[in-house]
């Protein structure tokens, strides 16, 4: 089942982000069928926020992060999967995935 939620997060978006390398996902509005794919109910504490982000990358959440972006409560969730780590922001107010970066931080192990 994550493999589909992975692969739903790669479709219904452009696949471009900010660069437009093809690494970055960008959701506009906001992806909220991970969450309602968990039986999550906003608002969103930082645990689920993990598994929302697992559940759009098919990786392991690492670590979780809260920031303010614009107003908005955000979590920025460090994902590792196959294909190497990710950043996932996660709205608080909805458990909406705003976007998945590819991070290159140089650790391959």
């Amino acid at each position: 089942m994550t493999e589909s939620r992975a692969a739903l997060a790669l479709s219904g978006c452009d696949g471009t982000g900010p660069g437009g390398n093809g690494n970055d996902i960008r959701y506009d509005p906001p992806n909220t069928e991970f969450a309602a794919g968990l039986g999550v109910t906003p608002p969103v504490a930082s645990d689920q926020a993990r598994a929302i982000a697992e559940a759009a990358t098919g990786g392991t959440a690492l670590g979780v992060d809260q920031e303010t972006e614009d107003g908005e409560l955000l979590f920025e969730v460090q994902v590792r999967t196959v294909d190497g780590r990710r950043e996932v922001e996660v709205r608080a107010s909805d458990g909406g995935v705003v976007e998945i970066e590819a991070e290159d931080d140089g650790d391959d192990d």
